[in-house]
């Protein structure tokens, strides 16, 4: 029989705060990313067991304090930016959201285009393309430069009203995408024989559509095909990260999703899956 074992790092229970869960399960993985890794959280779990809170909660600051119901985003943001000022480090960043839906890719920080007519409406082109080293270049991406935590929080605001959610049986706004928030972070540093060393590092916050029991959410047509292919998305990127774990020889990426997520998934990097589990949805 083939035994695999599951290891947790720690199991926060239901009265665990957004910052009992950054400070002991995020903040090391940032604190890699400014030492030049590239870092990847996941928020993973069935429809409507708040993974969305998880990753965005509020975000706006309050007398130059996060709430307490700020997620993990807008605190890796603060936290970053605080790390950085404290060195008084030398650094540039840039900043990308996108989203993926039924395996089309969007960019959620794009201009918007304004044309009168819906139909003449065009939309900027997003494609794959294989970089040469194992991993893939998103292109037609936005990568907006940002100065201050502020800057990072309109573009989340702004990128998080455009994504695809619907009303559901099992929640009132489900996710009908997955979405990846990225910071990329480019830090110079002068070494002892005052050569100059730059650590570019780079932060994936993916909030990954819920898994779905289309019986029990009452999707039916549309809703049910995007069930679908959430549900197989979820599954092929289980494998992926499987066959990574197990030093396969094949890996399935399969759908772009896997792909967009390859570069996350190998190299010097830091990767971490927060899982959602709520009671309701496992009693009889």
């Amino acid at each position: 029989m083939d035994m695999r074992l599951l290891f947790l790092l720690q199991v926060f229970g239901p009265e665990a705060d957004q910052k009992s869960i950054y400070k002991n399960a995020v903040a090391p993985i940032v604190n890699d990313v400014l030492e030049g890794y590239n870092c990847t959280v996941f928020a993973f779990g069935q429809t409507g067991t708040g993974k969305t809170y998880t990753m965005e909660g509020e975000m706006r600051q309050k007398a130059g304090q996060l709430p307490d119901t700020a997620g993990v985003i807008p605190r890796a943001v603060c936290h970053i930016f605080k790390v950085l000022e404290a060195q008084n480090a030398d650094y540039s960043m840039k900043v990308s959201f996108l989203e993926l839906y039924n395996e089309e890719i969007s960019d959620l920080l794009a201009v918007e285009d304004r044309s009168r007519f819906a139909e003449d409406r065009q939309k900027k082109p997003i494609s794959l393309m294989e970089d040469g080293k194992g991993g893939v270049v998103i292109r037609g991406l936005e990568e907006i430069v940002v100065y201050s935590p502020s800057d990072i929080y309109s573009l989340l605001e702004c990128g998080s009203a455009r994504r695809r959610t619907a009303d559901t049986a099992l929640n009132k706004q489900s996710s009908r995408s997955h979405t990846v928030f990225s910071v990329n972070i480019n830090v110079k540093e002068t070494t002892i024989g005052n050569e100059e060393l730059m650590k570019c590092g780079r932060l994936n916050l993916v909030d990954l559509a819920g898994s779905e029991n289309i019986a029990r959410s009452g999707a039916t047509e549309g809703r049910a095909r995007e069930a679908g292919e959430i549900n197989k998305s979820l599954l092929t990127l289980g494998r992926v990260i499987t066959a990574l774990v197990e030093h396969s020889v094949h890996v399935p990426y399969r759908f772009d999703f896997c792909r967009v997520m390859s570069t996350s998934l190998f190299g010097r990097l830091n990767c971490m899956v927060v899982m959602h589990i709520h009671m309701k949805f496992y009693q009889g």
